[in-house]
């Protein structure tokens, strides 16, 4: 009899720990790519689809479903190099030096987001919701890329362009359990950005003579859908 009471002692704790740690939340790390879907003014004046990363870190608020935290995207909304003659001094008879360069130009759109998140379940596969709030802005830089005594310098990085909004929205998120503390991570936004300015990536040119840069700004609100597919990370 004493036997039993032990097994049944010892299947009661086993349960109770089961059960503790189901209940048990931990902080998340999640990255991935992303893509963007403009939509409305944006996906009328913007001609393309930016890709780019995307990453989030979320806390419980102890035992209950909510967790909050913070997520930070970058976008690539065009890229090219040109190639350039570069001005680098003089010679000892007074006559100008120019070296081949590759001007590079990156526009790149940058998101800061807070969140408070609904996340109901703790086991192998699990769904969430996000409202989201932040701020993103649109930048353009240059710099100029050459080799100098056989090793790669750049100078003259300049921003050309930049502009500052707010968004806010909300998201849908699903993860299945890869293996302990590792999941798959699908995730899909619907954000309502502000107005903006941004450089159009097909009116970009660059002018021969000294090297700077001519381009087209648009203008539209900044209303996005995203995709994003990666890991996450309980701890």
């Amino acid at each position: 009899m004493t036997r039993l009471y032990l097994l049944l002692l010892a299947l009661c704790l086993a349960i109770g720990t089961q059960a503790q740690q189901q209940r048990r939340r931990t902080p998340s790390l999640a990255f991935g790519v992303q893509v963007v879907q403009p939509l409305g003014q944006y996906g009328s004046v913007y001609d393309g689809y930016p890709a780019g990363l995307s990453g989030n870190f979320t806390a419980p608020a102890g035992r209950s479903p909510f967790e909050f935290g913070v997520g930070f995207s970058w976008n690539s909304m065009g890229s090219q190099n040109e190639d350039v003659d570069v001005y680098i001094g003089e010679d000892v008879d007074g006559d100008d030096i120019y070296t081949p360069g590759t001007m590079r130009i990156r526009s790149n759109n940058y998101r800061y987001l807070a969140m408070a998140r609904l996340r109901p379940f703790t086991g192998a596969v699990q769904v969430y919701g996000d409202a989201i709030a932040g701020a993103e802005s649109f930048i353009t830089k240059t710099d100029i890329q050459f080799d100098n005594e056989g090793y790669s310098e750049v100078s003259d990085s300049e921003v050309q362009h930049s502009d500052f909004t707010f968004n806010y929205g909300w998201a849908l998120g699903a993860r299945v359990r890869l293996s302990p503390g590792i999941f798959i991570d699908a995730r899909f936004e619907k954000l309502e950005g502000g107005m903006a300015r941004y450089v159009d990536p097909e009116t970009i040119e660059i002018n021969a003579t000294d090297n700077s840069l001519m381009y087209e700004v648009r203008e539209s609100q900044t209303d996005k859908y995203t995709y994003q597919l990666g890991v996450a990370f309980q701890f």
